[in-house]
């Protein structure tokens, strides 16, 4: 009988045992459940970034194309058409507009609209065109064509702001180039 009491007391030992193993198991199972939700999220937001830095490079390369393509100067400002006329104050004119209007949305240009879009955003990328004024270029200056030289470059500011997968991933991109007209 004093063996069978020997087995008793081993037995609760093993209980024991087994509980502090299964607590171990249950506190590793839920830290690895944490940090892989951890970084689900942080791959959620690096691609939702990556979308709203493709919907600007897009939406800024369209606005570079508009430019390029004009034949005349176009009139600045006309802030309902997205022109405007670099600021004179401390801040740059893309932190003082209101984003919700006055601006030029993909796919449309200052003076027109197109069809199409981005499907994949949350809302369409958007972009203005600065006149940042005219620069003289020099006769035997190398940065423009020769039939341009001496008539005047314009230096234009492109600004670009798009969303991703939702609102607050947000990303802007600028451009700055001279043209002559």
């Amino acid at each position: 009988m004093n063996s069978f009491r020997a087995n008793d007391r081993q037995r609760g030992v093993a209980l024991v045992i087994a509980l502090v193993f299964l607590l171990l198991l249950t506190i590793l199972g839920v830290t690895a459940m944490s940090t892989t939700s951890l970084e689900e999220k942080m791959a959620g937001n690096v691609k939702d970034r990556n979308s709203a830095f493709q919907s600007a490079e897009i939406t800024l390369a369209a606005g570079e194309s508009w430019v390029a393509n004009l034949l005349d100067k176009p009139s600045f400002p006309s802030q309902s058409a997205g022109l405007y006329l670099a600021s004179s104050t401390d801040q740059p004119v893309w932190n003082i507009i209101d984003w919700a209007s006055n601006v030029v949305i993909y796919p449309n240009n200052p003076y027109g609209s197109a069809s199409g879009g981005l499907t994949q955003v949350y809302t369409q990328p958007k972009y203005i065109i600065e006149d940042l004024g005219e620069v003289r270029e020099k006769s035997d200056s190398l940065n423009v064509a020769t039939d341009y030289k001496g008539k005047g470059t314009t230096s234009i500011r492109v600004t670009a702001r798009g969303t991703g997968f939702t609102d607050s991933a947000q990303v802007m991109l600028q451009t700055t180039y001279a043209r002559p007209f």
